[in-house]
């Protein structure tokens, strides 16, 4: 008799194994990882949780984001590399500890063992999933968190209000919007699954007390923070704000309704949720992408079905906030917010198969409507393989644009124009204007007026004062001493910058280019995404300019 713990341990064992040899073909460090753990190194060196030393700037999102790495970095000597990896292991075990609660998930709900393991497949081989687990960001401890939350709310036990308190707090220590994914998993429980002799009542005696568990170990941290920074609210979310207001009620009511109708929106939640970071770009086959809007907007759609279970709907409907949410109230999004939505639409799909199942067996039977042929499961059968067969081969292809991401544009261009930039600077207090601010911001140890403003109070309020009309005349005001601007932030004025007087304050002084080398790659998925980011211009401000009185 095989062991229960069996299939879990080979799970696990699985994850982590692919997500090491991912990691060890692509190297994938992803742009933001860098402007975090500056702050993780400057608090590891006894500098402050701090991007520029002596500025109290909440300059990351996730509080478990910044001080695994600053511990890796202490206890490895200061190593980059290792502290990498080592937090690279942490979140490949956050992922694969939080597929083996969804498995028990749906083992405990009732799904077919087959499609338990087929469910759970899709989740793990999704390539922004993987490569997000890898590459620095915290998405896998956000799996994690999120799997321990549906396993506290669908899977009765002992403890159960204590372990809702710690996902709860968990979800809020990986990535502070959580409260939105707590919000609605626990409205879709309130609505479609009452608890026995309680009703939806009863789910009070849990929420209540898990919340205060929450709130107990998630306090600490806001506090420290509104005393260390001025503020609990990280300045990462208040420049992005300044970017994306929020949209006044009567607006997101209106947005709500029309979500689905706008699936097909190319910068869109519903093209983007299934398909590669950043697809939007680029260089993917547009029947791809289409094809999975569509898969997308049915499963969002599906709680509206009859005939679902309740617990198909609490998925269904559960995506269907979570691309509303992206959509509508964040909107300017970056790719790793979308892996906990997807995994809701990935959970939506299995229940929807195994109703589909359920539906036919009962068809079949004596007595039903005359008898589907026996054929309809295996259609469903094939349709399952060749979906884990297409998302190993998304994945194949993912992690080939982000080898060579790596490879020609991190470690080709802007690592050495941050190193060029240190060498080249006449001080430490140098500023340098730009909108990619990780590579560059890491290895130039400068200061950055980064656009909106992620590691610069003085890049938001100005760019507010101006407002949005004039904020692209932020470096007039700003002065930097250097500029870094890719082609296309040079071709016309645009939300960072208007180039119409640039030549009267700034000299050109070089170019960072591997068009060349992008062009040369035969094989690349994607490849507009790396094209965006293959030229950068480097431009010093004039002695003239920088003595001269500020522009109005």
């Amino acid at each position: 008799m095989k062991s229960p713990t069996r299939p879990c341990l080979i799970l696990f064992l699985a994850v982590l194994l692919l997500g090491v040899v991912y990691a060890a073909i692509t190297q994938h460090a992803w742009e933001d990882y860098w402007i975090t753990y500056r702050a993780s190194k400057n608090l590891a060196t006894g500098h402050g949780l701090v991007f520029v030393p002596g500025e109290r700037l909440h300059t990351f999102t996730s509080p478990i984001g910044v001080l695994l790495p600053a511990f890796f970095c202490w206890i490895t000597g200061q190593s980059d590399q290792l502290s990498l990896w080592l937090f690279r292991i942490v979140s490949l075990s956050a992922l694969a500890g939080g597929l083996i609660l969804l498995l028990q998930v749906l083992q405990k709900i009732g799904m077919r063992p087959l499609l338990c393991f087929f469910t759970v497949a899709l989740i793990g081989l999704d390539a922004k999933t993987l490569d997000f687990s890898i590459n620095g960001m915290e998405t896998g401890l956000m799996i994690f968190f999120l799997a321990f939350t549906l396993h506290s709310l669908l899977v009765d036990g002992p403890r159960q209000v204590l372990r809702l308190g710690l996902a709860w707090a968990g979800l809020m220590w990986t990535r502070p919007d959580s409260f939105v994914h707590i919000g609605i998993l626990s409205l879709m429980v309130l609505i479609f699954l009452p608890r026995p002799q309680t009703g939806r009542n009863g789910w009070w005696k849990y929420f209540i007390p898990a919340g205060l568990i929450c709130a107990v170990l998630y306090l600490p941290w806001v506090i420290w923070a509104w005393h260390y920074y001025g503020s609990p609210v990280p300045n990462t979310i208040v420049a992005k704000s300044s970017v994306m207001p929020l949209l006044p009620a009567g607006k997101l009511i209106e947005r709500f309704f029309l979500t689905p109708f706008n699936f097909t929106k190319q910068y869109g939640p519903y093209r983007a949720v299934f398909m590669p970071t950043d697809s939007f770009f680029g260089g993917w086959p547009l029947a791809l992408e289409y094809t999975t809007a569509v898969i997308a907007l049915l499963l969002s759609l599906a709680w509206l079905a009859p005939g679902l279970q309740r617990r198909t709907r609490i998925f269904s409907l559960a995506f269907f906030l979570g691309l509303f949410y992206l959509d509508s109230i964040v909107r300017g999004y970056h790719a790793w917010y979308i892996p906990p939505v997807a995994a809701l639409g990935y959970l939506t799909l299995g229940m929807v198969f195994e109703d589909l199942l359920s539906l036919a067996k009962k068809s079949s039977q004596p007595g039903g409507d005359g008898g589907r042929p026996a054929v309809f499961p295996k259609i469903l059968q094939s349709i399952g393989c060749a979906l884990v067969i297409g998302q190993s081969a998304l994945l194949v292809c993912m992690g080939r644009e982000m080898t060579m991401q790596e490879s020609l544009i991190e470690n080709g261009l802007r690592k050495p124009l941050g190193l060029w930039l240190h060498e080249h600077a006449r001080s430490s207090h140098d500023t340098v204007m730009l909108e990619p601010l990780g590579y560059i911001g890491y290895y130039s140890q400068l200061k950055m007026y980064d656009y909106p403003g992620l590691s610069s109070r003085e890049m938001v309020e100005t760019r507010k004062r101006l407002g949005p009309e004039k904020q692209n005349l932020v470096y007039r005001e700003l002065k930097p001493d250097w500029l870094v601007l890719r082609p296309s932030e040079l071709a016309k004025p645009n939300p960072m910058i208007d180039p119409t007087h640039l030549d009267e304050m700034y000299d050109p002084v070089v170019v960072f280019d591997v068009s060349d080398k992008v062009a040369a790659v035969q094989w690349l998925p994607g490849r507009r995404y790396l094209q965006y980011d293959q030229k950068f211009y480097v431009f010093h401000i004039k002695d003239s300019a920088a003595a001269a009185p500020t522009a109005n």
